[in-house]
Formats: C-alpha cells, structure tokens, sequence
C-alpha cells in the first residue's frame, strides 16, 4: 500500500509539473495571448459609464450604462440620439485577426436603413478603427432594422467606413447572440489592400436620423488568433 501510494504521489508530481510548462504554451504563443479582451465590461460598477471610453457626438454617460446581470454588460438606450464611445486598443490585425463579443437587441430604431443619410441609424454596431491620418478607415459591424444580412455597404457619412450586416429585423431579439468575425479578411476584401494596424475599437447604437428609439446590450468583446 505504501508503495502505491508513493507511486500515485510520484505521477502527481510529474503530471504537475507538465502541465505547468505545457500550459501558458497553450494558451500563448511564445508569450503572446491567443485571446486577448477588448472589454467585458464585469471591472465597473453598475450604473457607471465605463472607464477608459471615451464619446463622439454627445454625453456617452447619456445614452451608454455598464448594467449587471450575473456578468457585466453594457447598456445602450439612444433616444433620438447618435453618439459614438471609443476605447483606444491598438494591435496588429495580422497577429489577432479575429473579433468576437456577444450582443442583444431590445428595439430597432423605426425605418432604420443604414444607406442614407435620412435613415442611417443601426439598433447596434460595433466599430474596428484603423490607424489614420485624416479619415482613417472603419469597419463598422452591424445590427441593421432592414437591410439583410451578408450586406456590405458603406456610410453615407464616410465612404471610408465600410459597414457589414450581420443581423437585422429578423433575428431574434431579445435574446444574446454571439458573433466572430474574421476583421483581417474583411479589410481585404473591402478595401483591396492591406490593413494598417487597429487603433481603437467603438460601439454605437443610434437613432437620431429616424427619431426614434434603439436599445441594445454588448459584451465579452475579445481579439483573437483563431
């Protein structure tokens, strides 16, 4: 008995011990993460608007609310408003060219139709920023009232933001979807050429063209290898 014993402690050991060499190799490649997260959005409090964003086109703290739900989230309730938050993450779309995060939509802005300007509002969106001088290219993620998925468009506002329909008016809402797109590829395929590195990534849900209503909810957003 003693013998067994000490033979299980000796495997216990040395499994261990390969594990803890196999397995930062496992979840890094040599020492850079395969996942990275963008934000979860669990670190702020609940009824904040979260640290480290920062607004375009009005008071963020108006429109966007960190909420919390067994895990953090934001909420976004624009009321006849368009206003755009921002956090600065900078990495090479090369090494991490895949974008994740888990979505809801509550209510579609009314007419909602990303194409025009008399109509453009989208219930969600989330926004890829890429390095610029100028207008630097965008590829704007969205949840679209009406026009189909698979569509590619780009803003009336800024032909350099190139906007790709992921869900619209027949998904269902309500409920939380989660979404993984491949950004490197689609930066090809949009622009025709290779990506500068990200800069920022930004999230808006907008109703101020339809005066209308949009409420979404975002998190889990993460980069990744794979």
């Amino acid at each position: 008995m003693i013998v067994a014993s000490r033979i299980r402690i000796a495997i216990l050991i040395i499994t261990v011990s390969v594990l803890s060499v196999l397995f930062p190799k496992l979840l890094a490649g040599e020492g850079r993460a395969v996942i990275r997260c963008v934000e979860d959005f669990s670190s702020f409090k609940a009824g904040t608007f979260p640290l480290g964003w920062k607004s375009r086109g009005g008071d963020g703290s108006d429109v966007y609310t960190v909420r919390s739900d067994h895990e953090g989230y934001l909420e976004a309730k624009a009321t006849r408003s368009a206003v755009t938050i921002a956090k600065e993450f900078e990495y090479d779309l090369k090494e991490y060219p895949f974008l994740s995060w888990q979505w809801r939509v509550l209510e579609l802005p009314k007419g909602g139709d990303e194409r025009y300007k008399r109509t453009g509002d989208s219930a969600a969106g989330i926004y890829v920023i890429f390095q610029g001088y100028f207008r630097p290219d965008n590829i704007k993620y969205v949840w679209s009232a009406s026009l189909p998925v698979g569509t590619t468009t780009q803003s009336p506002y800024n032909s350099r933001t190139k906007i790709v329909v992921l869900r619209n008016q027949s998904s269902p809402l309500g409920g939380w979807v989660s979404e993984k797109v491949n950004v490197y590829n689609d930066y090809k395929r949009l622009f025709g050429q290779e990506p500068r590195r990200v800069k920022a990534i930004a999230i808006m849900s907008d109703s101020d063209d339809t005066q209308s209503v949009a409420i979404a909810h975002y998190r889990r957003i993460c980069i990744s290898k794979d």
